[in-house]
This record gives C-alpha cells, structure tokens and sequence, in this order.
C-alpha cells in the first residue's frame, strides 16, 4: 500500500491503560465523545508492551528494542546503554518542533529523552488540576512546521482519582475483600476521566487530515487475584493494551494478524515520516504488515532484582552526574529487592506463554479469558527467547556495562546453546 510521508505526529501514553478499559472491547464502557471523534481510528487487538512498568516500557516505544536490548531492564534500573537513537532526538535532528509533556514527567528522570518531556501545565503544582491551553497552544505551530508530540497521562495511575476523597478506601482493600467490581469502576472511572474529558479536548483541536495519531497503554493493570497493579509480574492483564491509530488519507489501517509489540512504532514512525535511519531491531512497520511473519511470537520481561519503585525522594533527588551506571549511584550498586525475580513471556496474540528464568517454573493461558492450559511444548518458546537473545543486533550494548548478575544469566544462556564452554 503507498501511503504518503506525514509531518505532523501525536503520540499519546496512557499509564495502566489495560485492554478492557475501551468501549470497543467493553460495552458498559461509556466515552460517547470520545467514541464519536475515534470512530474511525483503527484499532490493534493483538497489541502487547515489552515490560509492565512505565520506565522500560516507554524506552522500547521510543528506541523500537527490547527492554533487554536497550538496558532498562525493570523500572529500578536508573540508565539506558548509551548512544541508543531515540524518536525525540530523531525527530529534533530532522527539523520537527517537538513537544513532550506529562503528568508525571519525572518518570522519566536519568533516560536519554527526560530533556524533551516537561509537565503538562508548567505553571500547575498538581498536574492532573492543570489547564491545557498552553499544551494546544503548542499546536497551534505553521502550517509548515513539522511536529512530533508526545503526551503522557498519569491519571489512571496508583488510586486512580481516589486520594483525598474523605472515607475511600484503597484500592488494595477493595482488592483484597473481594470487591473487584468496585475496583475495577474505579479504574474506569480514572480512564473514562482521561479519554472523555481530556483527549476529547486535544483531538477537537487538530485536523485529523494532517496528523498521524498514535493512543496506546505503557502497560495495563492487574486487578485480580493475581496482581493488583502491575509492576510484580507479566501477567496478560498488564502486557495486552490498546493501541488506536489515525494515519492522514489512510481509512483502515489494517493491522496483521500475528501480534504485535510497542517495539513496531519505532520503524513505523520513522519510516511514515521518510526519515532514514540504521535501525536493525525486532520491531516491524505496520504499514507493510504482509511483511510480518505469521509465526511471530513478541516478547516482554520482567526483571525487579532492585524492585519495582522509582519514584521516591531518594531517585529525584540524586544529581544526573552522580548516577555513574544503571545501578549504580556514586560507583556504588544501589540495593537489591530481596524479592526480585527475572521473568520472560512470548504471545503469540492468542496465549501467552512465561517463564521464571531462575526457576523455570511456567504458565500458559488464553490472554483474553485468562484460562490456564497445559503447555505440550514448552520448548518452543524456550527455543524462540533464546534466538530472539542470540540474534538481537544489539549485544554490542551489553559490553558498556553489566552487572554480575547480568553476566552470570547471559553466560549461562551462551554456556547452554554451546556458545562457551
């Protein structure tokens, strides 16, 4: 299919935005706005993230590698490898006016991109009571200038709206006395916020014939018997999330039918806007998704050996020039989480498959119902992680800077396949 180059991009991040939080995969969920300015957005039913924590997620959207590829392995990690090209940079270098704004833009904090990303409402303290008339104001550019935008919305993220409403309870209570369905309107209640009251703003704003828009989760939300939230483990809840895309002159994008991962919005950004560049990761352009292998299987990881927190006084506050590796501050390896574990999954858009990769304990089941099923071969997918490792274009990247923990599971896998002795 020829499709014309585009200049202007809008790429918007909703944090735990979960597969079922849309009317189009739920009908009790009501955004009739919303609805009515997407209707004719295509819509991924086989989308999965890399990692189910906002850190290493979004710098696998912004790099099209894996977590494992671009060195934020779990949300504690501080640093990326360096000298990994990035869409901001990408776009910047190209000419593009960039804008970038979040609710939270010290997620961000330590990542090659955090230059890029401000707040939503620079003069606003609380984020979510701020005005977004200067972020459309930063649309507002010439007709021929050409835009990159990013948004990211924190909203449904943590108690989703709750805190500091009088008597509510948390939502970790709700979960655990076993009232979900009170749980999970809550967290609708958050997305329904989002997209009906603050993306229906934004998008009456543009011309949709002159902007390429991208809406997907980070990653989604537990709420279940197995995790709550989302950070703990790769559970179908966290990994499957929507991604709606609006492409200028484009009227259904047809999206293939092997799955595919955030990694693909790297080469099929760049690629839609005719920028060149020396990218050789997994990641496909969905433009040409005849191109995809029908076998395909995307993978996400987990690894929360420092933990699953990075958002506490101690990280903000720690100088830039003081962080000196991904784990290590002033030379010194920041502590270890004493429950941390190193997971991996590969889908293949109908069940998911995960592993424990100290353990090897596994579990298979549908990602739609959640249905456990015994898995015949777990080899194939054992055998897939490993080519997927094997072949990546990047282990040049690991060389920078590993810890032993690192090299021990990387000379094991070698050591395994017959690589070393």
């Amino acid at each position: 299919m020829k499709i014309n180059t585009v200049n202007k991009f809008l790429l918007i991040s909703i944090d735990c935005w979960r597969f079922d939080a849309l009317s189009r995969t739920n009908p009790l969920f009501n955004t009739p706005k919303f609805d009515l300015l997407t209707q004719d957005f295509s819509f991924a039913e086989k989308f999965f993230v890399p990692a189910p924590a906002t850190r290493p997620s979004h710098t696998s959207y912004f790099t099209g590698l894996y977590p494992f590829e671009h060195g934020l392995y779990g949300q504690a990690y501080l640093k990326m490898f360096k000298g990994i090209p990035n869409l901001f940079q990408i776009f910047s270098d190209a000419g593009y006016h960039i804008t970038g704004r979040s609710e939270y833009p010290d997620v961000f904090r330590f990542l090659d991109f955090e230059p890029f990303i401000t707040a939503i409402d620079p003069n606003a303290s609380a984020q979510h009571l701020g005005s977004l008339e200067d972020l459309i104001r930063q649309f507002k550019q010439p007709s021929d200038v050409p835009q990159f935008c990013f948004l990211h919305f924190w909203y449904a993220h943590a108690e989703y709206g709750m805190s500091g409403i009088p008597g509510a309870p948390s939502f970790g209570w709700l979960v655990n006395n076993n009232r979900m369905d009170e749980a999970l309107h809550t967290y609708y209640a958050a997305v329904t916020h989002i997209l009906e009251f603050k993306l229906v703003e934004i998008l009456k704003q543009l011309h949709l014939s002159e902007w390429a828009i991208f809406i997907f989760g980070d990653h989604g939300e537990g709420i279940c018997d197995e995790i709550i939230n989302h950070g703990a483990t790769l559970h179908q809840n966290v990994l499957h999330v929507p991604l709606l895309a609006h492409i200028p002159d484009v009227g259904n994008l047809e999206f293939p039918n092997p799955p595919i991962s955030a990694i693909d919005l790297f080469p099929t950004l760049t690629n839609l806007a005719g920028i060149d560049v020396n990218y050789h990761g997994y990641g496909q352009d969905l433009l040409s998704p005849s191109k995809i292998d029908a076998n395909r299987l995307v993978l996400s990881e987990l690894d929360s050996l420092y933990g699953v927190r990075f958002l506490d006084k101690n990280n903000l506050e720690i100088p830039h020039h003081r962080v000196t590796s991904r784990a290590m501050v002033d030379n010194i390896e920041i502590d270890r989480y004493s429950e941390g574990v190193r997971l991996w999954s590969l889908t293949d858009g109908k069940y998911l498959y995960r592993e424990n990769e100290r353990t090897s304990e596994f579990v298979y089941r549908h990602v739609l119902s959640g249905e456990e099923f015994a898995c015949e071969d777990p080899d194939r997918f054992r055998d897939a992680y490993d080519n997927i490792l094997m072949n990546s274009n990047y282990h040049h990247l690991k060389t920078q800077e590993s810890t032993a923990e690192e090299t021990e599971i990387l000379e094991g896998k070698l050591r395994d396949l017959g690589y070393i002795e």
